[in-house]
């Protein structure tokens, strides 16, 4: 039942955040174009929502069976969604790049790396890669206001 009730919730995560990139204001340059500032999220959206609905029309029930492996798998598929959840909230207070080293690190450690070196360079080097390349060499801003 609470797998279920999982992919319930995740199909509304992506339901709510495709609701919420329809939303985003296009410049009137860029209202015409068919690749612009809201086409990387609506495939995020529709991606999310069709990996939930192949979970649930595969038969892909760990629930079924009362094995340990399955409700681990259940319960690192929550925490990732309380921990995307959390990144979303966070960037609110946190600048883009702390909240994605914050959500690294926490994937990585949800997903079962134990490694510090790893998860520190990870968790470290990506958003600073990201932070290096659109913001100075591309000379690019995200606003999250």
């Amino acid at each position: 039942m609470s797998f279920r009730l999982l992919l319930v919730v995740l199909f509304g995560i992506g339901a709510a955040y495709l609701v919420l990139v329809a939303q985003i204001e296009l410049d009137p340059w860029s209202a015409g174009d068919t690749i612009n500032s809201r086409t990387l999220p609506q495939i995020y959206g529709v991606m999310l929502c069709l990996a939930v609905l192949a979970m649930a029309l595969g038969g892909q029930n760990p629930q079924g069976s009362a094995s340990g492996p399955a409700k681990r798998k259940v319960k690192r598929l929550a925490w990732l969604s309380a921990l995307i959840c959390a990144f979303i909230v966070s960037l609110l207070w946190l600048n883009l790049w702390i909240a994605l080293a914050c959500l690294l690190l926490g994937a990585l450690w949800t997903m079962g790396e134990k490694r510090w070196s790893v998860i520190c360079a990870l968790s470290l080097g990506i958003p600073l890669a990201g932070f290096v390349l659109i913001e100075h060499v591309l000379l690019m801003t995200i606003p999250l206001s």
